[in-house]
């Protein structure tokens, strides 16, 4: 049975200066989503940019923002990303501190109008999230550790797939299952077949020569 691929290029590893033009390249090329990698220099070691170039670009490309928080204390930061045009926010489990956090997160979240996106690295388990899956739209599955770009695929990241796609195909829930981390041509015939729903491509849609025949190709893993 076929089922819709959606990609969702990263912002990172593209210069700041040339950002506005490689997205709008992007979605000239068929680009589903715009992935925007924000990082404070604190959850993360690196630091890329903030809601007001977020605001800025959200205004002039004309696509859903799929905003990945890696940022410490995310909750105090949600509105302000709703506010510069984030669709879809997605924040790290691994930031949030207590059950009640969580949840408190994810409703936020939703009362600001977005997509809420829960985020895991490849340390954390499945089960460690499992009681939040009837309340989030999308789980977004680390396959490298977030904060870097052009890192290899971890193989581990499979097995979170499948038994994400396990129980949503058992409760019957609706969240998105996202890739994020060393996804190229090689490998995204597998993770689709997983069950991933959005693949996140950051070094290898940057530097590939042909943009449109690549995602072209990732889209048809779905037929």
């Amino acid at each position: 049975m076929s089922k819709q691929v959606l990609i969702s290029p990263s912002t990172d590893p593209c210069p700041l200066a040339d950002l506005l033009e490689y997205s709008k390249n992007l979605i000239y090329n068929g680009a589903d989503w715009l992935h925007c990698d924000i990082m404070d220099g604190k959850f993360v070691p690196a630091k890329t940019f903030d809601e007001i170039v977020l605001s800025l670009l959200s205004k002039r490309v004309n696509t859903t923002i799929d905003v990945h928080l890696m940022v410490e204390d995310p909750l105090d930061r949600l509105p302000a990303f709703a506010r510069a045009g984030a669709n879809v926010i997605t924040v790290h489990f691994e930031a949030i501190k207590g059950t009640i956090a969580v949840i408190n997160t994810i409703n936020k979240i939703h009362e600001l109008g977005c997509k809420a996106g829960l985020a895991i690295k490849p340390d954390t388990k499945v089960s460690a999230i499992e009681n939040y899956l009837p309340f989030v739209d999308l789980v977004l599955v680390m396959s490298v550790e977030p904060g870097k770009s052009g890192q290899q695929f971890m193989i581990n990241a499979t097995s979170k797939i499948a038994e994400l796609n396990a129980i949503r195909e058992r409760e019957k829930y609706n969240y998105l299952i996202e890739v994020d981390g060393g996804i190229n041509k090689q490998n995204a015939g597998t993770v689709v077949s997983l069950g991933a729903d959005v693949l996140v491509l950051g070094s290898a849609m940057y530097s590939a020569p042909d943009k449109h025949e690549l995602i072209r190709y990732l889209k048809s893993l779905g037929d």
